[in-house]
């Protein structure tokens, strides 16, 4: 039977005590932010004990009580501006890869697995690439406009060409290119929101044109993008594409309201579909999907190819129980007028993370391909 797998799960880390400083951050701007209020919320933290001790043992606690036998959680690497030095003083959050191998895996019961992030600016890419995959790491992980990656920028090439050897046996790591519109983990240069996109449609450029002077979006070389991309693949390099890339506000009826590169996504993985081996291949993980609005696309979901899909579930992000009855909306309505639990009626009960995985199944059938794939396609030759 196929390992249970999340592709997709995320750790935060304050840095105020001292015993994590050198671990991670979350910025004094962050923190003031509604979508750090909902983490919170989902985390199951009270914000007056907010603290990393809290943060770790509440993420074991949602990891070891899943049910799951793996959970892929992701580091955060901070910005590195186009010069090549790291700044963490421009990142709103960033995890470092050792949080994940020295604070969360040896407490997890082996079900942890590093997404490692490594950002293409670094000089020092290759290497930090080589040294966390030879610690274990199944992917690695970047966030473009949080990070403030330029997928347009030639390093952008030069890193998937070297991923396509950088996984053991010279098999390739595969990226987890966070693309779509990104609304957790801000960045602190608003001009940078678009360098998740792979596509720059009519609707983007008059959105644009609307936006005040300092506060437009950078215009994404689309072309070069789909170059670099490309030139990666045709080296035999492996992309997952997170949330397939859908809007998260929009529905599919509107989707014209909010950016969508789903479109840009069902067409790589037709060109360089999914299934046996992973070289020159691309992906599209079902992460962050189980909510209201997402749920409207899961029938163009059904329709993408099943070998090229792999779940997640994008923890702490919310997760609805869309497939709730009558009865357990009652128990909900219930606690909120009793005894004041306002927040269920947003959030689950039980363990977000089988949450998440159930709902998945019951929406797609459990025999779909998504919850085999990522078994083949991060722990063969593990």
């Amino acid at each position: 039977m196929p390992k249970r797998i999340d592709t997709h799960v995320h750790v935060g880390v304050l840095g105020d005590d001292p015993a994590f400083k050198r671990y991670g951050a979350i910025s004094p701007w962050m923190r003031r932010q509604l979508s750090y209020r909902i983490m919170l919320v989902y985390t199951r933290v009270e914000p007056e004990r907010a603290c990393d001790q809290v943060f770790l043992d509440k993420t074991l606690e949602a990891i070891t009580g899943s049910g799951l036998d793996h959970v892929v959680c992701l580091a955060i690497d901070p910005v590195y501006d186009p010069a090549g030095n790291r700044r963490e003083d421009l990142s709103n959050m960033w995890v470092d890869n050792e949080y994940i191998l020295k604070k969360l895996a040896p407490r997890a019961e082996g079900k942890v697995l590093l997404g490692a992030s490594v950002h293409p600016y670094d000089p020092g890419f290759k290497a930090r690439v080589a040294r966390y995959a030879a610690a274990g790491a199944v992917l690695l992980k970047w966030l473009p406009s949080a990070q403030q990656i330029d997928l347009a920028d030639p390093r952008v090439r030069e890193a998937l060409e070297f991923l396509a050897t950088a996984g053991k046996g010279g098999r390739p790591l595969p990226l987890l290119l966070h693309v779509g519109p990104e609304y957790s983990i801000m960045s602190t240069d608003p001009r940078t929101w678009s360098y998740d996109f792979l596509s720059w449609g009519f609707w983007d450029k008059v959105g644009n044109r609307l936006r005040r002077k300092g506060k437009r979006w950078h215009t994404p070389d689309v072309e070069a993008i789909e170059a670099n991309l490309r030139g990666g693949l045709d080296a035999g390099a492996c992309i997952i594409f997170a949330h397939c890339g859908l809007p998260y506000f929009a529905t599919k009826f509107l989707a014209f309201l909010e950016h969508s590169d789903f479109d840009a996504v069902r067409a790589y993985l037709g060109r360089y579909p999914g299934g046996d081996g992973s070289r020159s291949k691309c992906f599209a993980d079902v992460s962050a999907c189980v909510t209201p609005f997402r749920r409207t696309f899961f029938s163009d979901i059904r329709e993408l190819p099943g070998g090229s899909l792999l779940a997640g579930s994008d923890f702490p992000t919310p997760v609805f129980e869309l497939s709730a009855d009558l009865a357990e909306n009652l128990r909900d309505f219930e606690a909120m007028v009793t005894r004041g639990e306002l927040d269920r009626i947003v959030v689950p009960q039980d363990n977000l993370l089988k949450v998440n995985r159930d709902e998945l199944e019951k929406a797609f059938g459990e025999q779909h391909l998504m919850f085999q794939n990522a078994a083949e396609l991060l722990l063969s030759g593990s």
